[in-house]
């Protein structure tokens, strides 16, 4: 009888550190909500970086204002241009749309696309994936800025 007890109490205690354990590992949703650098590689000749401030919204929902800056050998000028976005997270799928709201400097151009992308969380500090905007998908990283979490 006494070795059933045991069996029994050896059992239950391992359900409930499994179910422990379960629970700690359970993903909780990511906090992409704060400042952001990102850049992307786009063409040889050309550099494109900028800034990102996301505000979460509601649930997996986030607003922002992202500016890009791209630089290219063959433009006679840089673009800065400002955008409002909006970003949804999905398990560890970042997805970023913006619209242009300024060209800040550069000339308004209809070959200068919104900038989107579609990230994977790496870290709480960065994100990997692509820039999707216009044309074939291009390689794209964001860290958090200094300060973090906002």
């Amino acid at each position: 009888m006494r070795t059933i007890f045991i069996s029994v109490a050896a059992l239950a205690i391992t359900a409930l550190c499994t179910a422990t354990a379960t629970a700690q590992d359970a993903p909780t949703e990511a906090n992409i909500a704060g400042q952001w650098s990102f850049t992307a590689d786009i063409r040889n000749e050309c550099s494109f970086g900028g800034t990102a401030n996301l505000q979460h919204i509601g649930n997996n929902k986030y607003k922002g204002e992202l500016t890009a800056r791209q630089s290219c050998l063959s433009l006679r000028e840089d673009y800065l241009v400002r955008q409002q976005c909006d970003a949804s997270v999905s398990g560890n799928q970042v997805s970023v749309r913006c619209t242009i709201a300024e060209f800040i400097n550069g000339f308004e151009s209809e070959y200068y696309y919104p900038d989107n992308f579609a990230l994977t969380i790496v870290s709480s500090d960065r994100l990997f994936g692509s820039l999707v905007s216009a044309g074939a998908p291009n390689p794209a990283e964001w860290k958090r800025a200094e300060g973090g979490i906002s």
